[in-house]
């Protein structure tokens, strides 16, 4: 079995530690109602990472990564782009940011109540081009987070769609003996590609404690196209396939790294894409966003 890299933890922050407005990469860790994890900007290109994850005690991911979000305008009227956050690219967003307590910072932390629950929200702010965008983790006690993408600009005055790619390392207790089902029951055991209007959620569970996770749509994920055609990929975990994203803006994630091998019991990442659609005439201000929900599921107790 090949070895995973050690994520190297540079500082440990405190919760409400306020972060300078500066593009510059950041890291950290937190522990926070039954959560534990690392976060970190450093990794070149991956966006805005957490790594290490555990709740209540049990690891669930390996890493967490936002590797690309293709950009396809109607009739390649512009574009396409492979949008990439990287260090650089972290920049202070102001003006009707789509997180008030986020507006003048690279790097954001925050905890709230919202509707009796209460939240803690990670995020990023970064600029590409004309487009602002801002890219989150917001956790729950009750043993779910939720990966967001917000974008909004114009890089050119025609209608687009921003197709983003999140990239799931999961480890549920340990890097071997997971397993991944369709619709909760629906074992598979080789590499795939899938569609949500064929399978509502996806589980992966470790095959020897129970522990498990789902993996739900957003409400505002879009539908894929010709141009972006899948909405989940399984792979087997393999060191150069999990990476920064080297396939350009007409990559495909379900031509990719995909050989039938075997996913049952094994090491796998899990691939997930959205589809932001945004017409001209909604213009360069209004944010659009997306992304899934992972709600980690314990075996009862003895």
């Amino acid at each position: 079995m090949q070895c995973k890299r050690t994520f190297t933890l540079l500082a440990a922050i405190a919760l409400q530690t306020l972060f300078a407005p500066l593009a510059s990469a950041e890291s950290g860790q937190i522990n926070w109602w039954g959560w534990r994890f690392n976060y970190s900007t450093d990794d070149a290109a991956t966006g805005l990472t957490i790594s290490d994850v555990y709740f209540e005690g049990q690891k669930i991911l390996y890493r967490a990564s936002f590797p690309v979000m293709r950009v396809e305008y109607d009739n390649d009227d512009c574009g396409p782009y492979a949008d990439i956050l990287w260090e650089d690219a972290y920049l202070p967003i102001e003006n009707s940011q789509p997180v008030s307590q986020c507006d003048g910072k690279s790097l954001c932390r925050r905890s709230y109540d919202q509707d009796g629950e209460t939240y803690l929200e990670i995020g990023v702010n970064a600029k590409l081009g004309e487009y602002d965008i801002y890219q989150s983790y917001v956790f729950n006690p009750k043993g779910y987070f939720d990966a967001f993408v917000f974008s909004r600009g114009l890089q050119c005055v025609v209608d687009h769609s921003h197709h983003a790619h999140w990239l799931f390392d999961f480890d549920i207790n340990g890097d071997d003996n997971d397993q991944v089902l369709k619709n909760g029951n629906n074992l598979q055991t080789s590499e795939f590609n899938d569609l949500r209007r064929n399978t509502a959620f996806w589980t992966v569970r470790d095959a020897v404690t129970g522990t498990r996770v789902e993996i739900r749509p957003g409400r505002d994920d879009g539908r894929p196209d010709d141009f972006s055609q899948w909405d989940a990929a399984v792979r087997t975990w393999k060191s150069d396939e999990t990476g920064n994203w080297y396939w350009g803006p007409r990559g495909e994630i379900g031509d990719l790294f995909n050989e039938s091998e075997n996913i049952n019991r094994t090491d796998i990442v899990f691939w997930y894409v959205s589809h932001l659609e945004h017409t001209a005439l909604e213009g360069e201000s209004l944010w659009h966003y997306s992304g899934p929900r992972v709600t980690v599921i314990l075996p009862p107790e003895d």
